[in-house]
């Protein structure tokens, strides 16, 4: 949330100055609701999302690796390849409502003044009612959670300015960006080779550098087979609801849910509830819902 705040802060701030255009759209309904339960659940066979499938593979994690192997694959055929037909059915006639704003015709400003109050409600409640262990620290220091969610915020505001310079107009990306990195490499076509592809390419890059750094890289196989057909089943979900939803969880849960997107809300909201349903059958998670 409070990286959600500083982006809506940002970037309706960056629009007032013409420096960005807030995407307009329609809401395939049916298609994002499904999509984003489809992706929650994908996420826990996967053990990630789609960006902590690039960062948890320069990590040297093999089992990932078949996660995001089958992730972008799977996105890249579903958007634009064999699957397309399968999926289309469920993407067309959307309807036409775009912003939460425009759809109460009132000023973004006052949405992003609500937001900034749950925010830091939500703050207050955590301070006082911790639910959250973060991980013991190792040879170095972890940066303070909140933090962490400040600098991806400026990051983020940062990311869409520099991105729009560059002729594509969002901000952070995941699953698209991981489409293209397949559709280049088949096709060689360079309209593929754009902010997107090199973003999530250095996600890659970045965590390894990161993790030689802290002495935490190494090449680590799945357990059992089990996991490995679970990885490789989560990468498939999570490929075939981000088409649906339009966006993984960076897509939709941080970067359009701050430009107060229909379609970034309603599927935040459904990954939650996949990543809920599941985790109830397979395995507990450290903070109760």
């Amino acid at each position: 949330m409070i990286a959600i705040s500083i982006q809506a802060i940002g970037f309706f701030a960056l629009q007032s100055m013409g420096l960005i255009t807030i995407p307009e759209g329609t809401l395939p309904v049916t298609a994002t609701i499904i999509g984003g339960f489809l992706f929650g659940i994908g996420m826990v066979l996967a053990g990630c999302c789609g960006s902590g499938a690039w960062f948890r593979s320069g990590e040297g994690l093999t089992g990932t690796w078949l996660a995001l192997f089958a992730f972008i694959v799977t996105m890249a055929s579903a958007w634009k390849g064999s699957l397309k037909h399968w999926t289309d059915p469920l993407l067309a006639h959307p309807a036409q409502i775009d912003t939460i704003d425009k759809t109460l015709n009132i000023s973004p400003w006052y949405l992003v003044a609500i937001l900034i109050i749950v925010t830091i409600g939500l703050l207050i409640y955590q301070h006082r009612h911790p639910r959250y262990s973060p991980p013991p620290l190792g040879k170095f220091k972890q940066l303070p959670l909140n933090l962490t969610a400040v600098l991806i915020g400026l990051l983020g505001i940062i990311a869409w300015y520099l991105s729009a310079e560059n002729g594509r107009n969002f901000g952070f990306g995941i699953s698209v960006p991981s489409a293209n990195v397949v559709q280049y490499l088949v096709t060689g076509q360079q309209r593929y080779l754009n902010w997107g592809t090199l973003f999530v390419i250095g996600i890659l890059v970045g965590s390894m550098i990161s993790a030689k750094i802290r002495g935490e890289f190494a090449l680590t196989l799945p357990p059992d087979g089990k996991t490995v057909v679970k990885r490789l089943m989560g990468g498939v979900v999570m490929g075939i609801g981000a088409t649906l939803a339009g966006g993984c969880t960076v897509t939709n849960s941080l970067v359009a849910t701050a430009y107060f997107s229909w379609q970034g809300w309603i599927s935040t909201f459904m990954v939650m509830a996949g990543v809920w349903l599941t985790s109830y059958f397979i395995r507990p998670t450290q903070c109760k819902i």
